[in-house]
């Protein structure tokens, strides 16, 4: 299902709750996506927890603003995977912590459980510091990231991409999962058994369409304190 710009706007603010929540972003990150008619819509450079609607900003595909005002510093980034990346409509940029401890490590997440399968067999590491700032520095991350799902950012967190704006959010969290399971795994002194590529698929197989959305009814209801 594709969303229209004012359903997608709504769904972008709810995911930027869910990943503050989750203590994904804190005050650094972003969210974007593809919007029907072929133009970005993207969290403006301010903490995630803490924007509006009426923030969000519009840009078309070469880093042109269309409305709103100071996009996320590396948007550069984004715009290079959905020009590389067609099937791509939705990315996510966190600071979760397990992955920045694998980042700094130089050890790609792999698949550990069944929803870190949606990530794939493995999640490689961009081995450059520093911010993504420009069309080159976008590109070589673009490279990088090749047909993977997710990418981790030496030192600078996670970059995840989606079919989806909910796929996207979900992704960070069961990402983060997958990484949290392997560090704790090596901690107590083993190896993790990861996936095989064909494991990887069969457990998708088993997965029903709706599981993302599933997990985001639940996440949006938890950062709206409507749990108890």
């Amino acid at each position: 299902m594709q969303e229209d710009a004012a359903e997608l706007a709504q769904l972008m603010v709810t995911g930027c709750q869910i990943l503050s929540e989750q203590g994904l972003v804190e005050g650094f990150g972003h969210l974007s996506a593809r919007l029907p008619d072929g133009h970005i819509l993207m969290t403006p450079r301010k903490a995630l927890g803490l924007v509006q609607p009426d923030e969000l900003v519009t840009l078309d595909l070469e880093g042109g603003v269309i409305r709103g005002t100071r996009p996320a510093l590396e948007v550069a980034m984004h715009l290079a995977v959905y020009r590389a990346r067609p099937e791509v409509r939705a990315i996510a940029r966190t600071h979760s912590r397990a992955c920045a401890v694998l980042g700094v490590l130089g050890w790609p997440v792999r698949a550990v459980h069944g929803f870190g399968c949606h990530l794939g067999p493995l999640v490689p590491v961009y081995p450059e510091v520093g911010l993504i700032h420009d069309r080159a520095a976008g590109e070589a991350v673009v490279a990088a990231l090749g047909q993977h799902e997710a990418l981790l950012l030496r030192g600078n967190g996670t970059l995840v991409t989606a079919p989806s704006l909910v796929d996207a959010v979900v992704r960070a969290i069961w990402l983060e999962e997958a990484a949290a399971i392997q560090l704790a795994a090596r901690a107590a002194g083993g190896e993790p058994q990861y996936f095989t590529p064909e494991e990887v698929a069969r457990r998708l197989g088993q997965d029903r369409a709706d599981e993302p959305r599933r997990a985001w009814a639940f996440y949006a209801a938890l950062a709206a304190g409507e749990l108890l």
